[in-house]
């Protein structure tokens, strides 16, 4: 009886209240909360602080929660409830949260009351209007992309004997730069944008300098088994599989080969790095999520094999400090797929692919900041 009665009360009671305008202390533009009068009570839709203060909002519906992260703190809100929690604290609100439609309503004198209270030293309340200082922005911003291998570092050799893979995924490379830039409002970087080498190290560090948000390494597969094929995305872990062992060691048998030797090698296996394993481990969930992403657009627009999304000790993906994934397009080892990895149409379809898989993540992982 009482959602029924809720759902009355939205539909046929509820109009427009007295909108909330938040004035930021900086050059941001200022923002309005929109409220609606529910049995005369002001409310407002919890996903208005998404927008004013790119809060991150999750339900819990198992244990009846309602997390709201602002400015980096956690409030949770009881269903059923006119309580939320902040650290040891609990706030009353007078007025229960109203859920409805997969909406969540909440009443303005958590606005108006709570928030500056809780927050005291970045904002206060004046008639009708909050000010505050400027929400904390972690939206994806700024992407480098890894062109694999260079210079002296041919990486994968074609079927043929005729095509190498850095050339493959450089050509990938300047034209996914340009159409990120162009249509995601994003700066792209590239670890190389010729043809030379670069460093293992170098790549990440790169990265971690340019102070990265994503991290995306681009590579073309080769098995000594020439009917082997198909797409595959890696992200950092110890290799599950002896499919993604061999992956591994063959991506990392550039340390050995090119970059020194054994010394080179356990430069890569020392304290520092890992440390870095350590730091890159905080991103290993996003990492999946955008290696997921990537992984379906990439077989869905190709209709390549479905190699899988899989775990691997890339050391180019070590020391990375933000999400990074490891994208095998295809073997050029695999007579028909070297003619179509350098085939132009079809390095179109992997560019709108990864752009694709790529936005999808944007978007999603903004909306959570």
């Amino acid at each position: 009886m009482k959602k029924s009665f809720v759902f009355i009360l939205l539909v046929i009671i509820s109009f427009a209240g007295a909108d909330i305008t938040v004035e930021y202390k900086s050059s941001l533009t200022p923002e309005v909360i929109k409220t609606i009068d529910i049995a005369g009570i002001e409310y407002f839709n919890v996903y208005e602080l998404n927008k004013t203060f790119k809060a991150n909002i999750s339900d819990d519906l198992l244990d009846q929660r309602l997390n709201v992260n602002i400015y980096g703190e956690q409030l949770i809100f009881l269903m059923d409830s006119s309580f939320l929690q902040y650290g040891s604290d609990y706030f009353n609100m007078t007025h229960e949260i109203i859920q409805q439609d997969g909406k969540y309503f909440l009443p303005v004198i958590f606005l108006t009351d709570i928030l500056p209270q809780i927050f005291s030293s970045r904002m206060s309340w004046k008639t009708n209007k909050l000010i505050a200082k400027a929400p904390i922005d972690n939206s994806i911003k700024r992407i480098v992309l890894d062109p694999g291998h260079g210079g002296k570092d041919p990486g994968a050799i074609g079927y043929s004997k005729k095509h190498f893979e850095k050339e493959v995924v450089l050509d990938i490379a300047l034209k996914l730069k340009k159409k990120l830039e162009q249509q995601l409002d994003v700066i792209v970087l590239l670890s190389r944008d010729k043809d030379e080498f670069v460093s293992l190290q170098q790549r990440t560090k790169f990265a971690n300098e340019n102070n990265a948000d994503l991290f995306i390494s681009l590579h073309c597969n080769a098995h000594r088994n020439s009917k082997i094929n198909g797409i595959e995305v890696y992200y950092l872990s110890t290799a599950k599989t002896d499919e993604a062992r061999a992956v591994e060691a063959m991506e990392n048998r550039v340390v050995y080969e090119y970059e020194g030797g054994k010394e080179a090698v356990k430069k890569y296996d020392d304290l520092a790095f890992i440390l870095a394993d350590m730091a890159q481990s905080e991103h290993l969930e996003e990492s999946y999520n955008l290696g997921a992403n990537l992984q379906i657009a990439l077989v869905n627009d190709t209709e390549g094999y479905d190699r899988g999304v899989k775990q691997a000790n890339f050391y180019v993906l070590r020391g990375a400090f933000m999400p990074a994934v490891l994208i095998e397009f295809g073997f050029l080892s695999n007579k028909e797929e070297e003619k179509k990895l350098i085939n132009s149409s079809y390095q179109e379809k992997l560019i709108d692919s990864v752009f694709d898989g790529i936005k999808d993540f944007k978007m999603k992982y903004d909306q959570m900041q």
